[in-house]
């Protein structure tokens, strides 16, 4: 590019994707900017740069821009942008381009931006209700439906109506009732960005369509009234929370609306005057539901939200009884739950929902209780757990014997026959059949595998149930009619790519391509079409498709076939299929080696590069239900269980069909084995082509839904991620299609008054006359007109040798090559010079005699404005000194106005605080007052009841020395008998004696304790009156004193109190004193009698054996023995009367 006018222009950014620019100038290498800097991303707009805090001047590298060309901004001549609703009215279309054009349309409020067919729509994580009343829905069906004539001639009537969800809905029914050929629409978009509502908006607005020109209120009709309450259940069971949505759908779904489309004559000679095209049902098929959730989640998400529901409900315990009293926490597949709530409610309220719309659709009772045990039996299955068996790591057996017994109790299957089911596996081939044990690992996996199978045949089995409710085939007209006309909504995952991509995300990436093919047809049909309609040259459209791609993923040597072969192959492994697909296609440009994962490759997508880590690829591929878990789950009296688990259809009724073409005969077949079996991704190729086929029968339409920013705010528009976005709906891959040939564009009568000064009339004539219609001579004019400003890069072809075309003109328009238009933009000002000298001439003259003519005047003039100028200077003056001297007057008057109020506020406020501290200590004095008289009588009420209790205390302690001298003088009278006995005897009475008299002297002891309380007593009552006194004598005090001599009364009862239980327990001790004394003394008596009977005989025995015994040496070791036995005997005499005292 050369020339040396500034251009607005967009520059690449790290952060920010694209930031705009403008450009000062460039050499060979680089070219020459200066950026403005922005507050925040939500700042960066083009507005040539009159919101920028900042500038900064910069370079940039020309290699990092296509064909070196910087693009250029779609602003006005101040730099302000000018957005369209429709891109391809921009003059530059490029990446760029439509992130600001929807950037500014997403700030004001402007969800829908059109591009060609296809609509964009951009979250606006609010609700407007303007555009969604019932008055512009019938707008857009009035003028896209019943007042369209195409036949009539005229422009395009979307040029009448902003872009709207409502218009895809509107051209859809159109030219289903008005063009005879069925329709689709193609939602797509990542998590969040709004697919499912996108989809409820659009069939309710089909509804109101199908209900004629003069639709009144919006009374929405029952079939879909039935078919939007049916979306709830898909949610419930097939939707789940996501880091990126707390309601994101974890499947695809195929919705397709069934319309009566009347008589022959009706189809034929279709009036636009009342609606004869009615909806009549509608069916739902399913995709690839995402089975690795069932069984683990990552943090920050959630499995399906069934799961949550059932366990929250508060009936749980009808469906099963062992739910009572259970938790998330308890479930191993559930867990602990990021959040109870989905969309502003709680789980239990929706699982009533739920339930609700269960019944809508027929399923109750029976069927209630089938689809709700199953869903159980998946959470119940996630808590099972296998050890080795008997100590062998290569068999294993059940462990969580509970959890496993009430399964089987759910399932109705014996215990036995599904350990076994789980613990072994039958392996069938061609001539032989024999059981293999699996280890815990592999057992646990099974059981997950059968968990998933379960879930997801349950799921289908739903679907199922809602198509028999909402099909045209059983429920319109009786069932009579078999053939409708069809607008069918594909609600699907977007592309793919995450920090770890798996088989899921292959699988859903591969469906991406798939939908890609079709969308680049389409695509260039539509562009085929404008470039007709233009009257240009078809050859010069050229594009790349993605055949590439699809070839590397399902051709003969590609990542499907290397797949399954690796799943045939015994002990297949992921490291083996990565070796052979690379291997395979090396010559492929799509695949690349991931150098960091050696079980790693990569893609080139349409949307760019995904690197896959293929661990797990072959099990999850693999994921087939083994026979003796389908033959365990046919003896569950559970219906899904029992007749479903292999039913992969979305509908009952098409089982006839399917009978009618398989062939009645054949050749005998082969022995069927376990070993090979249908795989994963040939299941999912199968739906594919089959979804492939039904649209490919179908006029698409297409909308892509943009989630602008990850933190879910109102306005915000993050540029990474929605340029990522744009990339993988593929927005700019048909921007990149649409603009192949020929990227800009421009009518052709701006083209006219933007670049006239570049035409050299008398080098390049116009063929235009002035018999030519506008347009027409218009058109000659700007093929003149280009031909010269373009000639500087005319260039023939290398190969062909032939003019290289870098621009057509058109009926209307005019195309520009890639740099075309840029060139002219940077030249405009080349050709203006000499205009601008005539310019000036003119000017200049003018000026000079307007001087001349009127000198005088205007210097009498001048002279009045002098003197003005100085009287209005000089008043100014005046009028300032006179402020000034008043503001000085006015600020002491308001200074001493304020001093006076000060000084007046302080003495109100002081005699106010002395009349409150005296009314305060006099209302003080009086309570104390009052209450040192209360005081005062407590106290001889407490001195009153001191004195008696005190009286009492001595009259007992008079009483207990009585009893204790009483006490005395018996044991003396008693101890008088026991003088005669024998010495011994009365030793032992003695004794008895000294410790009758230990008794009596701790009695006195004890009555000294009391004597010694009782002065306590009479010190504490001495320090009552005391206080009493100060009481009296410092009236702040009192309320304290009284509470001390609260205490000390307290204290004074408690003694008291103490003194009387002391007594008590006195006179019990000396009753039991006496009945002691009584016992040990009989005791010690008959002691003394044993003994001396004891020694008599023993003397007697001696006596007997000394006189009859001859052997000296044995008489003496008998006496010997006889004095031990005796000095034994004292000893324990003498041990138990030590012991005595203390018994």
């Amino acid at each position: 590019m050369g020339g040396d006018q500034e251009s607005y222009v967009f520059i690449r950014d790290p952060e920010y994707a694209w930031i705009p620019a403008i450009k000062t100038g460039n050499d060979d290498k680089k070219a020459f900017v200066k950026v403005p800097k922005y507050r925040d991303e939500q700042s960066i707009l083009c507005d040539g740069g009159s919101g920028a805090k900042e500038w900064e001047e910069d370079s940039v590298p020309l290699k990092d821009y296509n064909k070196g060309v910087l693009p250029l901004q779609n602003v006005d001549g101040a730099g302000h942008l000018k957005p369209f609703p429709d891109m391809c009215q921009l003059t530059f279309l490029h990446e760029a381009g439509i992130l600001y054009n929807l950037k500014y349309r997403h700030g004001k409020g402007l969800p829908y931006t059109r591009t060609g067919d296809i609509i964009i729509a951009v979250n606006p994580f609010q609700w407007f209700t303007d555009i969604y009343t019932e008055k512009v829905r019938n707008r857009y069906s009035r003028i896209l439906v019943w007042e369209y004539d195409p036949d009539a001639g005229g422009g395009d009537p979307r040029d009448d109506v902003d872009p709207h969800v409502y218009e895809t809905s509107s051209l859809c029914y159109t030219g289903l009732a008005f063009g005879g050929k069925d329709q689709s629409i193609l939602v797509s978009g990542e998590s969040g960005a709004g697919k499912t509502e996108t989809v409820k908006i659009a069939m309710n607005h089909i509804a109101s369509c199908q209900q004629g020109p003069n639709a009144g209120s919006m009374e929405t009709s029952p079939i879909l009234e039935r078919v939007v309450r049916s979306n709830p259940l898909l949610e419930a069971f097939g939707n789940a929370k996501t880091v990126r949505n707390d309601n994101s759908s974890r499947f695809g779904k195929y919705i397709q609306l069934q319309f009566d489309m009347g008589t022959k004559a009706e189809q034929e000679f279709r009036s636009r005057d009342k609606a004869t095209c009615t909806l009549a049902g509608s069916k739902c098929e399913a995709y690839l539901l995402e089975k690795n959730r069932i069984s683990e989640h990552g943090p920050g998400e959630r499995t399906y939200h069934i799961f949550y529901q059932i366990i929250a409900a508060k009936d749980k315990t009808t469906y099963w009884s062992k739910l009572a009293g259970t938790t998330n926490e308890q479930f191993m597949f559930v867990g602990e739950a990021c959040t109870t709530t989905i969309e502003g409610m709680s789980d239990a309220d929706h699982f009533a929902n739920t339930v609700t719309t269960l019944g809508e659709v027929g399923v109750v009772d029976d069927q209630l209780m089938t689809l709700m045990q199953a869903i159980i039996m998946v959470l119940q299955m996630g808590n099972i757990t296998f050890e080795p068996k008997a100590g062998d790591d290569d068999k294993s057996e059940v462990s969580s014997k509970k959890e496993f017994a009430d399964l089987c109790e759910l399932m109705c299957i014996d215990q036995n026959i599904l350990e076994v089911c789980f613990t072994e596996r039958t392996m069938k081939t061609r001539n032989e059949t024999y059981k293999v044990p699996l280890n815990p690992k592999v057992a646990r996996e099974a059981t997950e595998s059968f968990a998933k199978e379960i879930y997801s045949r349950a799921f289908l089995w739903l679907v199922r149930c809602i198509n028999d409710a909402t099909a045209a085939e059983l429920n319109y007209k009786s069932g009579s009619m078999k053939d409708f006309g069809i607008i069918g909504l594909l609600d699907i995952f977007g592309f793919e790519s995450f920090v770890r991509n798996r088989f899921e995300q292959l699988c859903i990436n591969y469906c991406n391509e798939k939908l890609q093919a079709k969308f680049t047809e389409d695509i260039f049909r539509s562009v085929q079409l404008e470039y007709e309609k233009e009257g240009i040259p078809l050859d010069e459209i050229s594009y790349d498709d993605n055949t590439d791609v699809l070839d590397l993923i399902e051709g003969k040597t590609g990542l499907l076939a290397m797949l399954n072969e690796e799943c045939v192959r015994p002990k297949g492994e992921d490291q083996a299929f990565v070796t052979k697909a690379l291997a395979a296609n090396k010559k492929s440009p799509c695949l690349f080696a991931n150098k960091t994962n050696r079980r790693g490759f990569g893609i080139h997508h349409y949307a760019g590069k995904v690197l896959y880590d293929a661990e797990g690829f072959v099990s999850a591929n693999q994921e087939t239900l083994p026979a003796d878990l389908s033959e365990a789950a046919s003896l569950s009296s559970n219906e899904i269980l029992a007749k479903h688990m292999t039913n992969d259809s979305c509908t009952n009724f098409d089982n006839k069909k399917a009978a009618a073409a398989e062939p009645s005969r054949g050749a005998p077949r082969r022995a069927k084995s376990n070993l090979v079996s249908p795989t994963v991704w040939a299941k999912y190729k199968g739906q594919l082509a089959s979804l492939m086929a039904m649209l490919k029968t179908t006029n698409s339409r297409y909308i892509r839904c943009i989630k602008p920013n990850k933190p879910k705010k109102p306005v915000l528009m993050q540029h990474v991620t929605t340029i990522e976005q744009l990339r993988c709906a593929g927005v700019v891959a048909a921007v990149t299609l649409s603009r192949s040939a020929f990227p800009n564009r421009m009518d052709n009568s701006v083209v006219r008054f933007k670049f006239w000064q570049m035409w050299d009339k008398e080098k390049f004539p116009s063929k235009g006359t002035k018999d030519m219609d506008q347009p027409v001579k218009l058109q000659h004019d700007c093929q003149a007109l280009l031909a010269c400003a373009l000639a500087p890069l005319a260039e023939n072809d290398p190969k062909t040798g032939k003019p290289v075309t870098i621009f057509c003109v058109g009926k209307t328009r005019s195309y520009f090559k890639f740099g075309a238009l840029e060139f002219l933009e940077s030249h405009r000002s080349a050709g203006l010079d000499v205009h601008a000298i005539q310019m000036q001439r003119v000017a200049r003259t003018f000026l000079a005699r307007k001087k001349l003519v009127g000198s005088a005047k205007a210097r009498k003039e001048g002279v009045f404005i002098i003197q003005r100028f100085c009287r209005c200077v000089k008043a100014k003056k005046e009028a300032k000194k006179e402020v000034e001297k008043m503001k000085i007057v006015q600020a002491k008057r308001l200074e001493k106005q304020a001093k006076e109020a000060e000084e007046k506020a302080f003495e109100q406020q002081l005699k106010a605080e002395i009349e409150d501290r005296e009314y305060s200590a006099k209302k003080e004095y009086n309570k104390y007052d009052q209450r040192l008289d209360e005081v005062a009588g407590q106290i001889k009420e407490a001195e009153g009841r001191f004195k008696e209790r005190k009286d009492e205390a001595v009259e007992r302690v008079e009483s207990a020395k009585t009893e204790a001298q009483e006490l005395r003088d018996k044991l003396e009278n008693e101890i008088k008998p026991a003088a005669r006995e024998p010495a011994k005897q009365a030793a032992a009475q003695k004794t008895k004696l000294e410790e009758s008299g230990k008794l009596i002297a701790f009695l006195q002891k004890e009555n000294k304790k009391l004597k010694s309380a009782n002065d306590k007593a009479k010190k504490e009552m001495k320090k009552v009156k005391e206080t009493n006194e100060k009481l009296v004598a410092s009236n702040e005090s009192a309320g304290q004193s009284f509470e001390m001599l609260n205490d000390q009364s307290k204290k004074m009862s408690n003694n008291t109190s103490g003194v009387n239980k002391q007594i008590e327990k006195y006179k019990k001790d000396n009753a039991s004193l006496r009945e002691d004394l009584k016992k040990k003394q009989e005791f010690y008596n008959a002691e003394a009698q044993i003994r001396l009977q004891y020694q008599k005989t023993l003397a007697q025995i001696l006596d007997v054996f000394q006189d009859n015994c001859k052997d000296a040496d044995l008489v003496e070791d008998v006496v010997c023995v006889a004095l031990e036995c005796e000095s034994e005997a004292k000893a324990l005499l003498a041990a138990a009367e030590a012991a005595a005292p203390g018994m």
